[in-house]
């Protein structure tokens, strides 16, 4: 057929290298490596797979690890399809990205399923950014009680069955390794990394999981915890000929406004007819000092109802991943997630993903510089068709009550 001679030749021209990149959907942009995931299994499927994960060795997740399952568990994390193998880990760590080839163009195959060999030689040839590091740290206790195990069942802390993870493989934990790559400071008592340092965790558990249903809060948000596939579908019921997202762990302030409404007016101005703003509140762990996510989505909604973010352009959907207040390098896969939903461009302010050292001779200060996260996101590698709109700091205007640029 001429769809078959087609992707043969689509097929010969990426091995070559010829060819990159990767289609896009009624404007919206493919996930990284051009392969959605969504690893939620089947209504049709589920009780046969609980069954199944009721005879298998549990493995209890944290909080933090069940945000992490529901990130990589409904595709937000593509290509990766479960919680990082230790080869998958050391490309994330020293090049922020791995390498995949979602159609095996390359003759490679999907290396990144299987246990890691440390020998292999050949490699597929696209890399897409994969930032931070998504790992299930685990006991000892746990390690050998799954040794030799073909699958487990990963629970929540109430024993709840979430997820069957196969084909798994543990590995040393190197946490010292994994937080200075990963945050490039030392600071003990900040939050994320207080939690990687905290006693008992040696190993990790790698391997690909199967969602055994939606994870589910009951906290009277579940209902703007839109899949990826919703969100597309939202964007495109609003006719969005363009997405942008913004992300937020903080009430919307005036900042904020100004700088979604006129990321949209930058929009009209390059052409666009109807740019559509995905706000996107961060729903997974953050900090103790940090507004609850209850708080800041009744607030989103004040925001909304006052018409400072109109509903005819605007979605609100809550984004499941943690915080690790990583800086530069984390607001990279605040941009990578929002890929996968359709976003073509990611709206960055100021000092994204921040905060100050909690500990040690510069308590107080600022961990990064706070122009840096913006420069290096605009300027990362692996970021496809991605583009950035990005804003230096904003400032009140007293004669007219507006937020405005600083004058040049």
């Amino acid at each position: 057929s001429v769809e078959a001679c087609v992707d043969s030749l689509v097929a010969t021209l990426r091995r070559a290298g010829v060819l990159t990149g990767h289609a896009m959907e009624g404007g919206l942009l493919p996930p990284d490596g051009g392969a959605h995931v969504n690893l939620i299994v089947p209504e049709a499927e589920l009780p046969a797979k609980l069954a199944e994960a009721a005879t298998l060795p549990r493995v209890p997740l944290t909080d933090t690890d069940t945000n992490w399952l529901q990130v990589v568990g409904e595709g937000w994390a593509a290509p990766l399809r479960g919680f990082m193998r230790e080869g998958v880990l050391v490309q994330a760590l020293h090049f922020n990205s791995m390498l995949v080839d979602a159609t095996n163009a390359s003759g490679a195959g999907d290396y990144s399923v299987a246990q890691t060999q440390w020998m292999q030689s050949d490699f597929p040839l696209e890399r897409v950014s994969m930032p931070i590091p998504i790992v299930l740290p685990i006991t000892d206790f746990t390690r050998r009680a799954i040794a030799k195990a073909k699958a487990v069942t990963l629970t929540n802390a109430a024993g709840q069955p979430l997820a069957i993870l196969r084909d798994p493989e543990v590995y040393e934990l190197r946490v010292r390794e994994l937080i200075s790559r990963t945050f490039g400071v030392i600071d003990d008592a900040h939050p994320y990394i207080a939690q990687l340092l905290a006693p008992g965790k040696d190993f990790a558990l790698g391997g690909e999981v199967e969602l055994l249903g939606r994870i589910k809060y009951n906290d009277g948000l579940d209902g703007y915890r839109l899949t990826v596939d919703e969100l597309r579908s939202a964007f495109k019921k609003k006719g969005a000929d363009v997405v942008y997202a913004f992300q937020t762990r903080n009430p919307t302030h005036a900042g904020h406004a100004f700088l979604m409404k006129d990321s949209r007016a930058k929009l009209q101005q390059r052409g666009y007819k109807n740019p559509v703003l995905w706000l996107s509140p961060l729903g997974g762990w953050t900090k103790k000092s940090d507004v609850p996510l209850d708080v800041r989505i009744k607030q989103h909604h004040e925001v909304m109802a006052a018409g400072e973010l109109h509903p005819d352009w605007t979605v609100m959907a809550i984004w499941p991943s943690p915080m690790i207040y990583g800086g530069p390098t984390e607001v990279q896969f605040h941009a990578k997630s929002r890929r996968v939903a359709g976003a073509s461009f990611f709206t960055v302010g100021r000092d994204p993903a921040g905060m100050p050292y909690s500990s040690g001779p510069l308590e107080g200060e600022d961990l990064y510089h706070p122009d840096h996260g913006r420069y290096v996101l605009m300027s990362s590698p692996g970021v496809g068709q991605m583009k950035f709109l990005g804003f230096e700091k904003v400032y009140y205007d007293k004669k007219d009550h507006t937020m405005r640029t600083p004058d040049k």
